[in-house]
């Protein structure tokens, strides 16, 4: 009884603390990516800005959220087969700063990093309405894909396939370093036509 009633004051004081009266950053499919900064749960930095040439996926969550859960082992799946290829993922729990063991907690069963809202120190997503909500972005640093469970719930074929046809994009849009000029390379001049002397 006492876990339930903990579990609604967290939900009661997040939306008291992050819905009304906050500015919420609109970030939509084709948007350049936005700031973001943080220090992940195990004390590393983490920029945005300099991920660029890799595929990023940004997610927001909570601990008391069932749709959250449902979706992080697709989370984990596809950052375990695809992480080698240049994928970057950063979980982004909005839980608040007092629950951070049991942030830390359930992030013990997954790999990919995390970061507790209240870390960002620059955050041009601004404020989720509703969570989860994940962030993909391509190579070029521009937003591909938001999906939301009532939009485009989180599956790892769906994710998976978003992902692989961003790093394949990649290797599709390199320019060619050998091709400098649209031109045809000229043709070789001639060789001068050997003298010949007239015969006396």
């Amino acid at each position: 009884m006492r876990a339930k009633i903990g579990k609604i004051l967290c939900l009661a004081v997040f939306c008291a603390l992050f819905l009304p009266g906050v500015a919420r950053a609109q970030v939509a499919v084709g948007d350049n990516m936005p700031a973001l900064t943080a220090t992940t749960l195990d004390g590393k930095k983490f920029d945005l800005s300099a991920l660029k040439g890799k595929v990023v996926i940004i997610n927001f969550w909570a601990t008391w959220c069932p749709a959250c859960h449902e979706e992080m082992p697709a989370l984990e799946a596809v950052w375990r087969q695809y992480r080698g290829q240049g994928l970057q993922v950063l979980a982004i729990s909005c839980d608040l700063p007092r629950t951070r063991g049991d942030v830390g907690q359930v992030m013990n069963y997954f790999s990919f990093p995390a970061a507790m809202f209240g870390d960002l120190t620059k955050n041009g997503f601004g404020t989720p309405q509703s969570i989860p909500v994940t962030y993909v972005i391509d190579k070029q640093g521009v937003v591909r894909d938001i999906l939301s469970p009532d939009v485009t719930p989180v599956t790892e074929s769906g994710l998976g396939d978003i992902v692989k046809d961003l790093l394949a994009a990649k290797d599709a849009e390199k320019p060619d370093a050998k091709k400098t000029d649209d031109k045809p390379a000229a043709a070789p001049a001639a060789p001068p036509a050997a003298k010949t002397e007239n015969a006396q």
